[in-house]
C-alpha cells in the first residue's frame, strides 16, 4: 500500500491533481538525511496476529512537517535516474531497520526499469534478492496505462525468477486496470482500501466478493487495506481474507528515521535545476 493512511492527500487520484514539488526538494531532503520508513502491521483476521510488516517510505520538510510521499515520488518520475538511485536508497534503509518478521516492500516498476545496467543486472533485483532472515514479499502496484502494464509484466517475470514472491497492491483502486495475467502471476492480493467505503453499495460488494471468492479458487492470499474501525474489521470477517492492514492497528505500527544522509553521487551529479 503505497499510498499513506495518515495522509489525507495520499489518494488514489491521477498525479496531476496532486500539490506540485520539485525534484530538487525531494533531492534536498533525501540528501540531508530527511527520510525515514514507517512499518505497518499487516493482522491475520481470524487470529488477530502480526503477519508481517509492509514497508513505507517517508519524507519531511526542512521545519520537519511531512512531505506526502505520493507527491515526492510524483516528483521523481520526471527524473528516471534519480527515481532509481533514491527508491535504492529507501530499499536499504526499510530492510536495514525492518522488524523481525516477513517483510513487503513497494516497488514502482518505473524505478525498476531505470536501474538495468549494461550487463543485464539490476541492483534493486540483487537487493530484493539477496539472502534473508525473514520471507520478502515485493508489492507491484497496480497500472494506470496499458504501457504501465507492460513494465509491470516485465517486473512481475523479473521477480519471479529470483523466487521472490510478488503480491498485486492496490487491486479495484479508482482509475487504474486490472490485468488479469497480474492477478495469476501474484501470490498475494492486497485490496484497496477504496473498497471498504465502495462495499456500501451492493453492486461494489458483489463485485468485492467476487474477488476474493476468485481468490480462494486460485488459492491467492488476500489483504483488505484501509480497515480503520470494528466495522472495518466486520466486513473483513464476512468477506473471507486472509488479512487486514490499516489504522485499526496503528498501535502496532513502528517506525525509523536517518541518522545520516546517504551517499549518493547522482544527488550532486545530476542537473536539477532545469525539470522537464
Amino acid at each position: 500500500m503505497r499510498r499513506n493512511l495518515m495522509d489525507p492527500i495520499e489518494s488514489s487520484q491521477p498525479d496531476e491533481h496532486l500539490p506540485h514539488l520539485s525534484v530538487a526538494e525531494v533531492a534536498a531532503a533525501v540528501r540531508e538525511g530527511r527520510y525515514g520508513a514507517e512499518y505497518q502491521p499487516i493482522v491475520s483476521v481470524g487470529t488477530g496476529e502480526v503477519l508481517g510488516f509492509e514497508a513505507l517510505s517517508r519524507f519531511h520538510a526542512e521545519d520537519g512537517a511531512p512531505i506526502s510521499p505520493a507527491v515526492a515520488f510524483a516528483a521523481l518520475h520526471r527524473q528516471p535516474a534519480l527515481l532509481f538511485e533514491i527508491e535504492l536508497e529507501m530499499k536499504r534503509f526499510q530492510l536495514a531497520h525492518a522488524p523481525p518478521a516477513p517483510l513487503h516492500l513497494n516497488l514502482d516498476p518505473d524505478s525498476f526499469a531505470a536501474g538495468w545496467r549494461l550487463d543485464g543486472s539490476n541492483a534493486l533485483l540483487d537487493l530484493l534478492a539477496a539472502p534473508a532472515p525473514a520471507p520478502r514479499v515485493v508489492e507491484v502496484i497496480e497500472n494506470v496505462t496499458v504501457s504501465d502494464a507492460v513494465q509491470g509484466r516485465a517486473l512481475v517475470a523479473a521477480l519471479r525468477r529470483r523466487a521472490l514472491c510478488v503480491a498485486l497492491d492496490d487491486i479495484g483502486a479508482p482509475d487504474t486496470l486490472l490485468s488479469l495475467e497480474a492477478l495469476q502471476a501474484a501470490a498475494v492480493w492486497k485490496l484497496d482500501r477504496s473498497w471498504v467505503a465502495r462495499a456500501s453499495d451492493p453492486g461494489q460488494l458483489r463485485l468485492l466478493e467476487a474477488l476474493v471468492a476468485l481468490a480462494v479458487r486460485l488459492d491467492k492470499r488476500t489483504v483488505l487495506e484501509g480497515v480503520e474501525t470494528a466495522d472495518h474489521l466486520r466486513l473483513a470477517e464476512a468477506l473471507g481474507v486472509d488479512a487486514v492492514q490499516g489504522f485499526l492497528h496503528r498501535e502496532r505500527f513502528t517506525s525509523a528515521r536517518a541518522r545520516a544522509a546517504p551517499a549518493l553521487p547522482r544527488l550532486s551529479g545530476l542537473d536539477l535545476s532545469q525539470e522537464p
